[in-house]
């Protein structure tokens, strides 16, 4: 029997990027979101998977109707650490540049299945990070790179060290017309039809201690990425399907068993045991859903609290308030306050 191919992916939220940005240039939604071949209501769930064709669609929509070679740069610019949901979090609480990237290699695939992956090597002077990509070299797929990277920058000098300039850049495709938005970002001139999409840092940033470093959480989002990880690396997971079930049902209120076995196809004893089987519980997956989804849109910022709190299904804000301080230790306006103030900065 030959094996089933997962389509690569990327969470909505990368498209909603561009569509955010290519609107403040006098762009429609509907332009970008026709290119990509989606519905606007995925825009919706930003963690919700979008084939990795569909964010290149859109991708290229946006230059040819933005017409600014600079976009990728742009787009990349809106990111922060915290935009990365749990991934973000492992790599910000890390205790050093050192573990805070190889968390990024290591946790990448929360991010997207198949859709890329980091490669990074020391030399006596210099660290590079290689973005491994494959597929046709389309307008949309050489523009996701530059913006890859650009955002690898990005994050780096919110973490680690804010006055970063890469030692170089290169990438595989052809230069644009106008590379000065390159040019300021990275800090040096990239060079073009090179061997790979590369990074040049100094090597410096692996001692670096990154700004939000906390032991206690860092072992709690590491502990809860690699989970997240095992669950990902087989769609034949019950709690797989059942989290995903959850999440699309949060927004009519606290899911219920009876109706989620009935979403995934299952009687609510079938699904009980099954997910007692795999070493789950129907109510940990509804806090654990609810966690990250919390965690993710606090750290979007576009949501009022009392927006976040019913959108995960809680009937009152205050209900919201004690379970995520449970969660994090900390009250959410706490954290939302913190990654307005890095988004400052």
């Amino acid at each position: 029997m030959t094996a089933r191919v997962k389509p690569a992916t990327l969470p909505a939220a990368f498209l909603g990027a561009v569509v955010r940005v290519a609107e403040t240039r006098g762009v429609s939604p509907s332009v970008i979101l026709a290119g990509a071949g989606v519905a606007a209501d995925v825009l919706d769930t930003p963690e919700a998977p979008v084939p990795l064709e569909a964010i290149f669609g859109g991708w290229a929509a946006a230059m040819r109707v933005v017409r600014d070679d600079g976009l990728p740069v742009h787009v990349a610019r809106t990111f922060a650490i915290e935009h990365y949901s749990v991934l973000g979090f492992a790599v910000m609480t890390a205790a050093s540049g050192r573990e805070a990237l190889a968390r990024v290699v290591r946790f990448v695939a929360l991010i997207t299945n198949f859709g890329g992956r980091w490669e990074m090597e020391e030399t006596e002077q210099a660290l590079h990070v290689r973005w491994l990509r494959l597929g046709a070299r389309s307008l949309g797929h050489r523009v996701a790179n530059e913006s890859v990277l650009a955002e690898f920058m990005q994050v780096s000098r919110q973490i680690l060290v804010a006055e970063l300039d890469a030692l170089a850049v290169s990438f595989k495709h052809a230069a644009p017309p106008d590379t000065r938005a390159h040019c300021e970002h990275f800090g040096v001139a990239p060079r073009w039809q090179a061997d790979a999409d590369e990074l040049v840092l100094p090597k410096a940033i692996l001692s670096a201690v990154p700004s939000y470093a906390n032991p206690a959480l860092s072992r709690h989002f590491e502990a809860l990425a690699q989970q997240l990880l095992q669950e990902a690396s087989s769609d034949e997971r019950v709690a797989s399907r059942v989290r995903q079930a959850i999440l699309a049902a949060l927004p009519d209120g606290e899911p219920a068993s009876p109706a989620i076995a009935k979403r995934v196809g299952m009687s609510e004893r079938s699904l009980r045991r099954a997910l007692a089987n795999e070493g789950e519980s129907f109510s940990g997956l509804v806090e654990a859903v609810r966690r990250e989804r919390a965690a993710r849109l606090l750290a979007d910022g576009r949501a009022s609290l009392a927006e976040v709190a019913f959108s995960l299904g809680f009937s009152e804000l205050s209900a919201f308030s004690r379970a995520f301080k449970r969660w994090y230790g900390r009250a959410p306006s706490e954290v939302r306050r913190s990654a307005q103030e890095s988004a400052a900065r």
